[in-house]
Parts: structure tokens; C-alpha cells; sequence
């Protein structure tokens, strides 16, 4: 496989404060018909609300908008063809951005939805990033059953990420970031702790995950647990040489002396006894599959002539223990009293 170039990132991943809104529309075309305390009611043409802005936390829009209750919503006459043109906006220091309505704004561009003569605006003013990120999750849940998937693609897009790799651009990656950030997936942690922040968590892992798409990670052997595993050591050790350690992972590339598996066949064989045995997609087992791979990768890079004992191995590869690699993380990214991350 040829290898991409490496990127020479600054340390943009220290991610304490939200993200500035890029793009906003300052002077959008709609009449006001009422102004209630701050709460404008206006009417838009179609055309001017396909102008404004998307949310950044707006999730993978053309994949909603093939949902059913979309499809369901073409044929729609009467109460609920005046809903259809009932959206949401927000004012944020004179600027306006969507906060509902992405995907009928998407299907009215693409021609997939009748166009409303005029659509009613409601217009909230905000007076921070903050409120503006608030008031976008209190319309989005009312208005769609946000997954954890869409949270991820929500966090690509608000970084300006876009995978190439099929593995990451799916965006199943909530047990990966949960898992690099506290060890364990969430149903692992402790229900005093709120949820992982994946927004921000994306943020957190963004140079982290560029490299890994740079060696075009597939499925498997890039479950959950190895991908975790990925990210921390990309954190923590020289990119170059941790992108080589799981670039042979994934071409199987380990070697075996006189009955003993090097790190990477190590891991591998932990992978492939997972696979036969039909768990390594379980959830509950990738945080010791990431720890198993952790301790591949640290023994790989010491080498031979450092740990001989250690590298090459008669049995199972062990775990390595997390909470240092895991600490280390979070004081390397400015997040160890972050209770979001």
C-alpha cells in the first residue's frame, strides 16, 4: 500500500472552547411579522433559507434525508404541508444561521420537495456560541432521533474532517472515543459521569484521526478496540513509527521464531481467536482488545534487543493498564478536569 505523506500538525486537538461559526449570512432576505421580546416571526423565500448557514453539529444530512417519514412528507397536503414550512433560525451578534429545517432545506435545493410560496421563519436571538450549540440540541431532539453515529459526523464536520477511509468515514467511532478518553465503553463507566461529548471528543482526536486515515484503516482488523488503541498511541508516541505498527496489523504482517509471535502477531492472534470465536465485534470486549493492542504496540516499539523476553511471545499477549496511558492523554490535550471528555 503506498503511504501517504504525514501531516505536521499544531496542536489544534486542545478543543476547551467551541468552535467559531464560519460562513454566517449577515443580511438574509425575509419580512418580519412580529417581533415578540427578541423572538422575530418572519416570512423567507425558499431560496434565501437554502442560503443561510447549517448548524456545525448538523448531522449527515443526505443520508436523513432518505428517511421514511421524509419520503412520507413529498406528498404532503394541507396541516401538514404548513408545517413542512415552519423552520427555526437563530441571530448570533448580527449574523444568522439554521438551527431546524437542514434536511428540507437539502431536499427543496435537490428538487426531492415541493417548494413552499414562502416559509415562516422563527428567529431566536442568542448571545453566545453556547446558546447557540444549546439551542440547536433542544430543536434537533424534538425533531430527530440524534444517534451517536450522527454526533461523530456532527464533530467531522464542525472540524472540517472528511475521512477518506471506509472504516472511519462510516462514523462509527462512539465506543473508539469513549473508550480512548476513559478506558471503557459507556455502559463500562461509572452513570455518575455524564456522556462523552463527541463533538468535542472528535475535536479532542482530530490530528490523531487524520493519520489514522492516512493508512486507510479497514473494518477489520480495526474494531473499536484497536482503533482506541490507534488514537492513544498516535497521542502519546511518534506518529511515523505507531502508523508502521498498525499498517502491519493490518496487512497481517507479523512474524513468528520458533513457536513465538512478534507484538504484531501477537495482537493478531487475539483478533483472530475473537473473529472464530464470533466477538470481536462485542462491544464489551474492545476495551481489553485495545489494551491487548496497547501493549503490542509499546513492546513493538521498544523492540527486540530491549524486552527479548517480553517480545517474543510463547502465550497470550497481555493487557497493558490503562489508567496512566489514559492520564497521560488528558494532561497532553488540556482536558484531564474536563467532565465532558
Amino acid at each position: 500500500m503506498p503511504r501517504k505523506p504525514l501531516r505536521k500538525a499544531s496542536e489544534r486537538e486542545r478543543t476547551t472552547e467551541p468552535l467559531v461559526v464560519p460562513n454566517a449570512v449577515s443580511e438574509p432576505d425575509f419580512r418580519i411579522l412580529a417581533d415578540a421580546g427578541g423572538v422575530v416571526t418572519a416570512e423567507m423565500p425558499v431560496e434565501a433559507w437554502i442560503a443561510l448557514p447549517n448548524h456545525p453539529h448538523q448531522r449527515n444530512t443526505a443520508r436523513h434525508a432518505r428517511a421514511v417519514h421524509l419520503k412520507q412528507a413529498r406528498g404532503a397536503t394541507g396541516a401538514v404541508a404548513n408545517q413542512l414550512a415552519q423552520v427555526v433560525a437563530a441571530r448570533l451578534d448580527g449574523a444568522y444561521y439554521k438551527v431546524d429545517g437542514h434536511t428540507r432545506s437539502y431536499l427543496w435545493e435537490q428538487g426531492q420537495l415541493p417548494r413552499p410560496a414562502v416559509l415562516r421563519v422563527t428567529i431566536y436571538p442568542v448571545a453566545s456560541r453556547a446558546e447557540l450549540d444549546a439551542l440547536y440540541e433542544v430543536f434537533d431532539a424534538s425533531t430527530a432521533a440524534k444517534t451517536r453515529y450522527d454526533q461523530v459526523y456532527g464533530g467531522f464536520r464542525e472540524c472540517g474532517f472528511q475521512p477518506r477511509s471506509k472504516r472511519l468515514r462510516h462514523g462509527f467511532l462512539n465506543d473508539a472515543l469513549n473508550i480512548a478518553l476513559r478506558g471503557g465503553i459507556r455502559g463500562q463507566q461509572s452513570r455518575a459521569l455524564p456522556e462523552v461529548n463527541l463533538y468535542r471528543a472528535v475535536a479532542v482526536f482530530q490530528r490523531e484521526l487524520e493519520l489514522l486515515d492516512s493508512i486507510d484503516p479497514e473494518p477489520r482488523p480495526f474494531y473499536s478496540g484497536v482503533v482506541a488503541a490507534a488514537l492513544i498511541g498516535l497521542a502519546l508516541y511518534p506518529p511515523e513509527r505507531v502508523l508502521d505498527f498498525f499498517k502491519k496489523l493490518q496487512n497481517g504482517e507479523g512474524n513468528r521464531k520458533e513457536g513465538r509471535s512478534d507484538p504484531v502477531d501477537a495482537v493478531l492472534n487475539v483478533i483472530q481467536h475473537m473473529t472464530l470465536e464470533k466477538r470481536a465485534a462485542q462491544t464489551a470486549l474492545q476495551a481489553d482488545l485495545c489494551a491487548r493492542t496497547l501493549r503490542g504496540l509499546v513492546t513493538w516499539l521498544a523492540g527486540p534487543e530491549t524486552q527479548r523476553n517480553q517480545y517474543w511471545l510463547k502465550t497470550s499477549i497481555h493487557a497493558v493498564p490503562m489508567e496512566p496511558l489514559l492520564e497521560q492523554i488528558k494532561l497532553k490535550k488540556g482536558i484531564r478536569d474536563d467532565p465532558t471528555l
